[in-house]
């Protein structure tokens, strides 16, 4: 069965992007998962989170914590798509698939999307065009067994050079991450014929940023509500899924 993966930027009335048109060069990430909204702003942009938590509030949406990575803030909000004709609804209602994050950027809206049919990408695009300015930048042909290696592998990994991806895989296939470990990263670095000190530089930076990418998707998880334990089956999904 064939799929694509579908990139694409619009502009039209929708909170965060005119938000990200009034702070150009300011990058907004939102990743939207059931009933949460989490949305990265880059450090020392004071104007931008007081308009933010103005927004909120004025939505009477709660925004739940704030917490700081390496290079911003991160907040947590409920989640607005029931007050909102938001590109979210629009893609559920079409059976297309959001890749996260959202981009805001400069009075646009970056997104990526799957999608399962053509005749799903006409039936989405055509309700996106009524919102308003929308341009096509990508769209390329995934194989559906490959869909879930795309999503990932492209949120995880983009940003790991290949020393740091090298180092990550040597050590779990070296036994670094069972306990008791089988191995130091010593012993490591002299097969790879490095010190260790440039070793553990790499493995750490490697180990930092896989974090830094997969702790958003994880609050949003925990944020959910699931119960430790619980199947997530399709009619949780289809009920869920904003």
């Amino acid at each position: 069965m064939e799929s694509w993966e579908i990139s694409f930027k619009i502009r039209y009335n929708y909170p965060f992007i005119q938000m990200s048109g009034r702070y150009p060069g300011v990058r907004i990430s939102m990743w939207c998962v059931w009933d949460r909204e989490m949305v990265h702003v880059p450090l020392d942009h004071e104007d931008l989170m007081s308009e933010l938590e103005n927004y909120a509030r004025s939505i009477d949406r709660v925004i739940d914590n704030y917490k700081f990575s390496n290079d911003g803030i991160v907040l947590t909000m409920r989640c607005s798509c029931d007050l909102l004709d938001s590109m979210w609804n629009i893609a559920e209602r079409n059976h297309v698939v959001q890749v996260h994050p959202a981009i805001y950027l400069d009075g646009w809206g970056f997104f990526k999307v799957i999608s399962f049919s053509e005749e799903d990408t006409k039936k989405f695009f055509a309700d996106l065009s009524k919102l308003g300015e929308i341009e096509l930048t990508c769209k390329r042909l995934v194989h559906t067994d490959a869909v879930p290696s795309t999503i990932w592998i492209e949120s995880f990994f983009s940003r790991l050079t290949d020393r740091q991806m090298e180092a990550l895989v040597k050590a779990f296939d070296y036994g670094y991450y069972v306990s008791p470990r089988e191995i130091t990263t010593d012993s490591i670095a002299k097969s790879l014929g490095i010190s260790r000190s440039t070793y553990e530089e790499h493995l750490r930076k490697a180990e930092n940023r896989i974090m830094e990418a997969m702790i958003p998707y994880l609050k949003l998880f925990k944020a959910g509500g699931k119960k430790r334990g619980e199947l997530i089956t399709s009619n949780m999904l289809t009920s869920k899924v904003n």
